[in-house]
Parts: structure tokens; C-alpha cells; sequence
């Protein structure tokens, strides 16, 4: 008969080995992503599932400092989406304004003809 624990312990390996490779794919969606929210979005999925990793290796090796490390990795992770959310907000102001400001200098343009 298979131990329980073994069966567990295989499942867990898959489970890291599944994580590894839709990493893999979040990975090329973060770098060919076409806009930026696609690439915000991959980070934090990225982030996500390499926490995940981490847990599954601490349950499988029985060392609870990973644990740890996940909890460091998930507010490292929060702050790099809201600082690329925060970078990505002051680009899109920033062009917006521009483009306000283009329109009423062609419409002053326009006015002063």
C-alpha cells in the first residue's frame, strides 16, 4: 500500500512543478504584454504564484522560515504593483494634460485667425 504521506508529498511536487511552468507563460505575458496594465498584471501574478512555490517547498521540506519569507515576498510584491499602478497614473496625466493642452492651443490658434 502507498503511504499517504508520500502521495502528498508527490502532489506537492507537482503542484510546484505546475506553478513553475504557468510562471513561465506569465513570464512572456509580462514581456510581450502590449499595454502596460497587461504587464502590471503578470508582475502581480508572478508574484502570486512564486509565493505560492514557496509555500508548497516549506510544506514539503518542513521548515517553517519559508513561511516566513512568503509573508516578506507578498508586501514586496503589493508594493512593486502599487508603484507601477502609482508610475503608470502619473504617465497617463501627464498626457492627458498635454493633450488638453495642445487642444486649447490650436483652439486659441483657431480664435486668433
Amino acid at each position: 500500500m502507498i503511504d499517504e504521506i508520500a502521495i502528498g508529498k508527490y502532489l506537492l511536487l507537482f503542484s510546484v512543478g505546475f506553478l513553475g511552468i504557468t510562471l513561465c507563460f506569465c513570464l512572456l505575458r509580462g514581456i510581450l504584454g502590449p499595454r502596460f496594465t497587461d504587464r502590471v498584471v503578470a508582475v502581480n501574478i508572478i508574484c502570486s504564484k512564486t509565493i505560492m512555490m514557496i509555500a508548497a517547498l516549506a510544506v514539503f521540506m518542513d521548515a517553517s522560515y519559508l513561511l516566513d519569507i512568503c509573508l516578506i515576498f507578498s508586501i514586496i510584491g503589493f508594493m512593486a504593483v502599487v508603484v507601477l499602478n502609482n508610475t503608470f497614473l502619473l504617465m497617463y496625466n501627464r498626457r492627458k494634460a498635454d493633450q488638453n493642452h495642445q487642444a486649447v492651443s490650436v483652439a486659441e490658434q483657431q480664435e486668433d485667425v
